[in-house]
């Protein structure tokens, strides 16, 4: 009786191309979790930034708030009970004396800006008109590029790193973008024409804050990490209500 079967050269063939199957099954799931890591890191990178980004969008917006209109505000901002409110800001900022004729951008210049505003009453009946004694209103954002961080110091708080740095996530490198450097802050007056140099602070309409970040981990498969550069515009109309010459 006639017994039908597979010959050795038949199996060994669906071997092969069993395993050919099986190689190619792989290395279409090693790819896809890759590529879905590479994301994973990608997304984590950009909430982390544009979540920065608009936390300082907010506050830088409100450069130069004084609902008292009163230019004795920006008079008491120069004073030393004022600035040192609180937390003693001049512990932690490092800047020069402000300029009364600056309003609330009282000094900017590419890794650096400091802004003030009245953001609170005070006194019995409160009044608005004094810069410094509520939370907040001194604010300093600065990039650092030995510790790859942009950090913000403020009244009545202290000196925090919010993006980069130690923290986890992303990293900074506004310092190293290729062909050069990335100020996080560039200035525009009200032609749209970039302020550069010694900022003229009261020609100041628009403010664009740059943050180059990259992902925290490398990718496995390049050992780089994954750069991205992300801005945004914030226009500063507080500011502007105070300087109608420029």
């Amino acid at each position: 009786m006639r017994k039908n079967g597979f010959t050795l050269v038949e199996v060994l063939v669906g071997v092969v191309v069993g395993l050919i199957i099986v190689a190619g099954v792989y290395g279409v799931m090693v790819l896809t979790q890759r590529t879905s890591a590479n994301l994973g890191r990608r997304v984590v990178t950009q909430q982390d930034t544009r979540l920065v980004l608009d936390f300082m969008a907010s506050e830088i917006r409100m450069a130069s708030f004084n609902p008292s209109m009163s230019g004795d505000t920006w008079i008491n901002s120069t004073t030393t009970g004022a600035i040192d409110a609180c937390s003693n800001v001049k512990a932690v900022i490092t800047v020069p004396t402000p300029t009364v004729a600056n309003r609330g951008i009282l000094y900017a210049d590419a890794n650096n800006l400091f802004i003030a505003m009245d953001l609170g009453p005070e006194g019995s009946p409160p009044t608005y008109g004094i810069i410094g004694d509520a939370d907040n209103e001194f604010i300093f954002y600065s990039y650092n590029a030995a510790t790859q961080a942009v950090r913000r110091s403020i009244s009545c708080g202290g000196n925090q790193a919010i993006l980069g740095g130690d923290l986890p996530g992303t990293r900074i490198y506004n310092n190293a973008v290729t062909p050069s450097a990335l100020p996080l802050f560039q200035y525009f007056d009200r032609t749209g024409t970039e302020l550069t140099g010694t900022i003229n602070v009261p020609a100041i309409r628009r403010i664009r804050i740059n943050i180059a970040a990259e992902t925290k981990d490398v990718d496995p498969a390049t050992q780089q990490r994954k750069r991205m550069i992300y801005s945004t515009d914030v226009l500063v109309r507080n500011h502007a209500v105070f300087m109608p010459n420029f």
